[in-house]
């Protein structure tokens, strides 16, 4: 396993995190927290550097006290220095993350370009969570599977790759800001929704291989379809048929970069028909095959230009 390492004085990394890759600009690893793990009945609270995480399995966040949100596989979330959180088990398997984080004055120089407004050195991210944008997330899980095997050593392409992908997510998710309605329901429509929204996720999130229907999701929400429909794309971007196809997709990523089970076992786990299902679903969302992915992991690793 390739590890580089620039040491920051006051790295003090959580127990269960794996650093694959650390240099003076940014840093890149895994995290692995079991359900039953003391950790989860704590707050943690943001260190060192400010930080991206892309769940891998769901959970749920509450952050500095606010309404808690779901941590899914759509779903990046922003974590500044010394910003208190506290997270809750939804599955058996616990918390799979991997994270991002990087040098305070790089992420400033990435907000102030993205948003048009200078930024402070010392600058926070502005949201604590949001969409997680296809090419970035294939990228940073392809680039975590080579490193795991021991592959890619060359710190510059590391760093390189790392760098584009951060400035993606916070592009996408400034994006994704600015086309959000004007016209706000009122505080305590707003709250509603939003909890209703975060009950259809997490209901998703946990079993997306199970197939569901629109009326089954409104009724446990006490929405009206057309309700739930409208309420679900203002709040995520996303119809919800396409929000549970791409998370049944990135799950199928893992199988493909983390596993060597056959293509048509990855489909059945992932609630695809067949496994000509899952090779077309997922060309259209990665822009190529799972078997082609597996071969050439480094290749899909490999970052665009900055």
């Amino acid at each position: 396993m390739l590890s580089v390492h620039a040491r920051r004085p006051d790295m003090t990394p959580t127990d269960r995190a794996k650093p694959l890759f650390e240099s003076a600009v940014v840093g890149i690893g895994v995290l692995h927290l079991p359900a039953g793990d003391p950790e989860w009945r704590h707050d943690r609270t943001g260190y060192c550097w400010p930080a991206i995480g892309l769940p891998r399995l769901p959970y749920e966040l509450r952050v500095d006290g606010s309404s808690p949100f779901v941590a899914d596989r759509n779903t990046v979330f922003f974590t500044n220095v010394g910003m208190t959180y506290r997270r809750r088990s939804l599955t058996p398997q616990g918390l799979q993350n991997d994270w991002i984080d990087i040098r305070p004055e790089v992420l400033s120089e990435m907000l102030s370009h993205a948003t048009g407004r200078r930024q402070e050195p010392t600058s926070r991210f502005p949201w604590a969570h949001g969409p997680s944008p296809t090419t970035p997330l294939l990228r940073i899980h392809a680039l975590n599977a080579t490193l795991l095997q021991g592959d890619l050593a060359e710190p510059l392409r590391v760093e390189e790759t790392v760098l584009g992908v951060f400035r993606a997510i916070i592009e996408a998710n400034v994006q994704a800001r600015s086309t959000v309605p004007r016209r706000r329901p009122s505080p305590a429509q707003a709250r509603y929704q939003q909890e209703a929204v975060e009950q259809v996720r997490r209901t998703m999130a946990m079993a997306p291989e199970r197939s569901y229907t629109l009326s089954d999701l409104a009724a446990g929400v006490h929405m009206s379809p057309f309700h739930l429909c409208r309420v679900f794309k203002r709040h995520t971007g996303l119809p919800v048929h396409r929000y549970l196809e791409r998370l049944r997709l990135r799950r199928a990523l893992s199988g493909v970069l983390d596993t060597s089970n056959r293509m048509i076992s990855i489909a059945a786990a992932c609630g695809f028909c067949s496994e000509a299902h899952l090779s077309n679903a997922f060309l259209r969302e990665f822009g190529c095959r799972p078997s082609w992915l597996r071969r050439n992991r480094r290749t899909a690793a490999s970052p665009a230009c900055i």
